[in-house]
């Protein structure tokens, strides 16, 4: 059967749906794996989201999570299940554990690499600033129109927050400025609708460790009046 163009498809948000590759590595211990979303209107793609997770912290516990491989965006604000990350209250000053993190996300490049740098470098405060050691970094970004807003993009997000992210996590942001990874103007507005702050020029960070959700209400309940209209 072929495919309705995008433009034949109704812009009922419920037809949205997400399908998900995790990739991770089976023997080693997962410092770092990638979600890679895609975005579907009545079963035809419509955006592409990427989520790399850097896990420092110990990451979410096992059976923290879980995620069907079709998942409605419409299924309301995800359930976190708030297992608890391992919890350092302090960097060694060699700190190992996380040279390698900074190694292994900039090896990424690209939107990656500048988080590595601006995030993990000795350098750099950067993550001692925040209360999440964990970080989960919206790197490549893609949706069609009329899909292209900022209210379905931060929808989007938290879908993927409440599966890649229990636990406590730092959501790093490219500012719409960054170059490359695809619409990184509009992965930054959704950022933003879930009340991300600029960090730096190139970063826009949001702590789960002391976020109230209330962004995320905000954006959930925007979407939902358009299915009451």
């Amino acid at each position: 059967m072929t495919p309705q163009p995008t433009a034949a498809i109704t812009t009922d948000p419920t037809r949205l749906t997400l399908r998900v590759e995790h990739t991770a590595p089976l023997l080693d211990l997962p410092v770092l794996d990638i979600w890679q979303v895609q975005i579907q209107a009545e079963g035809n793609p419509v955006g592409s989201l990427r989520a790399v997770r850097a896990l420092y912290g110990g990451g979410p516990q096992n059976g923290a999570y879980t995620w069907n491989e079709g998942c409605s965006v419409m299924d309301g604000v995800p359930s976190l299940d708030l297992a608890a990350a391992a919890e350092q209250d302090l960097f060694p000053e060699e700190d190992k554990q996380l040279a390698d993190l900074r190694s292994r996300l900039s090896a990424w490049g690209g939107f990656c690499a500048v988080v590595a740098e601006q995030l993990l470098s000795d350098e750099a405060v950067g993550l001692r600033e925040w209360g999440s050691r964990n970080v989960l970094v919206f790197d490549q970004f893609s949706l069609s129109a009329p899909w292209n807003d900022p209210v379905t993009t931060a929808c989007v997000i938290s879908s993927v927050v409440g599966q890649a992210a229990a636990g406590d996590f730092l959501l790093v942001f490219p500012a719409g400025t960054v170059t490359g990874g695809g619409d990184t103007a509009l992965l930054e507005a959704g950022g933003r609708l879930l009340w991300a702050e600029q960090y730096t020029d190139h970063l826009y960070c949001l702590d789960t460790k002391f976020d109230q959700g209330e962004g995320t209400a905000e954006a959930w309940e925007l979407m939902l009046s358009r299915v009451r209209r």
